[in-house]
């Protein structure tokens, strides 16, 4: 699927459109409500609109963005209505924090939470794993599209957060609870579903 093959700021923008706007068409002042969550996640952000139509542009380019009128976009419709039959797979994509790693969280995603949680409790930590949030998904595609939307979002607003870090490609990052939680809130309002909140320890 496209929006799968689109990295950073092409993904995020792409992936926003396409499930909050109502036949994929929009205009620059509807998609400018969005920033008040990107700036959430990077408040000392000051140019997101910028960038925001910076990437419109690059869609654009790359033939996904129709230019209607001044200030009114949208979607490559035969493009943004491709569908794939999927089979029913509940999963989850999760954001878990542990005491004795102060000051990091693990964002990933599991179809058994709770065997996850434990698998993660090991010798190799002294303190269990608690699930801070999660969303559940319906498939395995959801579930890995959702997954790739958050690590993409760390990654491109603030790759100091994994990206430039010693844990880059891994599902860690360098965040309070609180921040990852704001997080999550940035992509329910881009992909468009509620995350279930939990604060549990693994057994």
């Amino acid at each position: 699927m496209t929006d799968v093959n689109l990295k950073g700021w092409n993904f995020i923008v792409y992936t926003l459109i396409k499930n909050n706007f109502k036949n994929y068409s929009f205009s620059l002042s509807e998609l400018y409500k969005y920033e008040q969550y990107f700036k959430l996640v990077y408040p000392e952000n000051f140019h997101i609109q910028e960038k925001l139509r910076q990437t419109l542009q690059n869609l654009r380019t790359k033939g996904l963005l129709v230019f209607q009128t001044k200030g009114h976009y949208q979607l490559n419709h035969r493009d943004a209505s491709e569908s794939v039959i999927q089979v029913s797979h509940q999963e989850i994509v999760y954001l878990l924090s542990n005491e004795s790693i102060p000051g990091w969280v693990k964002i990933g995603r599991t179809n058994a939470i709770n065997r996850r949680l434990k698998e993660l409790y090991n010798t190799s930590v002294p303190l269990p794993f608690r699930i801070e949030e999660k969303i559940e998904t319906h498939t395995l595609e959801e579930s890995r599209i959702l997954e790739k939307s958050i690590h993409s979002i760390i990654d491109t607003l603030n790759p100091n957060l994994r990206k430039h870090t010693e844990a880059y490609k891994r599902e860690f990052f360098r965040m309070s609870t609180d921040e990852g939680k704001s997080i999550f809130k940035l992509v329910t309002q881009i992909i468009g579903i509620t995350p279930t909140q939990e604060n549990r320890l693994a057994a």
